[in-house]
């Protein structure tokens, strides 16, 4: 299971951490200004469907 975190950020702003298929940690400024919005635009990012798996299969759990 792969896992994709919500970062909470100065200015009311979120941010996303989560690992590549390599293992390196990545983190981006999300434009979303709730925590709900936040999650769908890092799903959207990631590839994540209903299921909560992206492209290649894999589960995902973001938090």
């Amino acid at each position: 299971m792969k896992i994709a975190r919500i970062l909470d950020q100065d200015h009311d702003t979120f941010g996303l951490e989560y690992e590549d298929t390599r293992g390196a940690k990545n983190t981006m400024r999300l434009d979303a200004l709730t925590y709900g919005k936040a999650i769908r635009e890092a799903k959207s990012f990631l590839g994540i469907d209903e299921d909560n798996r992206d492209a290649d299969g894999n589960q995902w759990e973001v938090e």
